[in-house]
């Protein structure tokens, strides 16, 4: 764990789904799950806790939608689930005792070899968890890798999807665990929600209206991720070379992070780059920009980012 990004997690009220949301956070594994809340289920049909806890505390199979919530399902309005059978801890307007829950969809996550050995489980990443409006969950995405080629706005690309975030994770780093990650997780206040967080802090209700964005900026969610800064000579002589620098910081403490090696990704509009990629270690790195074939008075925009997220930090450079 990058003593940079310290594990801290928060709740959104202000959703309006009417359904309990449910995140079970482990080291490398994540169950999310959606809940119809009754507060007078007839006894007769509440499993015993001690069934629902084989049933319901624990972790599904990742990436498996809805995996075992059909035997329920098929059940129509026979069965629930007492809130206590689940563990963690619950967050609401409503009592924390006497709750029934009912299984409306589920989605389980890992960081396992499927995860590892893709592009989307990269540095610099926001996981998005989203839901229909029936409470049915879709399978996670990165959304810097939906947004990347398109340069699409969020905001659109949740209307597009016709979903509803219910959980992002913030993620620093592609480690093989959680330990740098954020999680955000959204509830209706008045359905509640359900966590395992250890350490979380509660954020006030948000105006509809804010959405994810006004989230971001009000509280800083962004700083939990790293920032790149490029640094070198603000002008070059036509056909030279000048050497150019890129520091890896954390918005969160303005330090430098010097405890992970990460790749980043070089753009010009013109002249030669000879490296397109390069690794930053100790938490700076050196490349070299050629001004070859350009003239006096030229303007050169270098840009350095993430694999998925391009212009993270950019620089002018005058050609004289």
């Amino acid at each position: 764990m990058s003593s940079y990004f310290p594990k801290r997690h928060f709740l959104w009220g202000g959703l309006s789904l009417p359904f309990v949301v449910e995140a079970k956070i482990g080291k490398t594994q994540i169950t999310l799950r959606t809940w119809i809340l009754s507060e007078n289920a007839p006894i007769a049909s509440v499993i015993p806790v001690s069934d629902a806890i084989d049933l319901y505390n624990k972790h599904v199979e990742p990436f498996e939608i809805d995996s075992d919530t059909n035997g329920l399902k098929e059940s129509g309005d026979s069965y629930w689930i007492p809130v206590e059978a689940l563990g963690g801890r619950y967050t609401g307007n409503v009592r924390d005792s006497n709750l029934y829950l009912k299984p409306v969809s589920q989605i389980g996550f890992a960081i396992n070899n499927l995860v590892v050995g893709s592009s989307a489980w990269s540095d610099f990443a926001i996981w998005s968890f989203n839901a229909k409006r029936d409470g049915s969950l879709s399978m996670p995405f990165n959304r810097h890798v939906l947004t990347h080629s398109s340069k699409q706005h969020r905001n659109f690309l949740m209307m597009s999807r016709r979903e509803t975030n219910l959980m992002q994770i913030y993620v620093p780093f592609a480690k093989l665990d959680f330990s740098d990650c954020t999680f955000v997780l959204r509830y209706n206040g008045n359905f509640g929600c359900i966590h395992n967080f250890e350490n979380y802090k509660t954020v006030s209700v948000i105006k509809s209206l804010v959405g994810s964005q006004g989230l971001e900026s009000s509280y800083g969610l962004k700083a939990l991720l790293p920032s790149l800064r490029l640094s070198g000579p603000d002008s070059i002589t036509a056909d030279a070379k000048a050497d150019y620098a890129i520091e890896l910081y954390s918005k969160n403490t303005d330090a430098l992070v010097d405890d992970v090696t990460v790749r980043v990704y070089l753009e010009a509009n013109a002249g030669y780059l000879p490296y397109r990629q390069v690794e930053i270690k100790n938490g700076i790195a050196t490349f070299p920009f050629c001004a070859f074939g350009l003239s006096p008075g030229d303007r050169v925009k270098l840009k350095v980012g993430w694999r998925h997220y391009s212009g993270a930090d950019e620089k002018i450079i005058t050609i004289i």
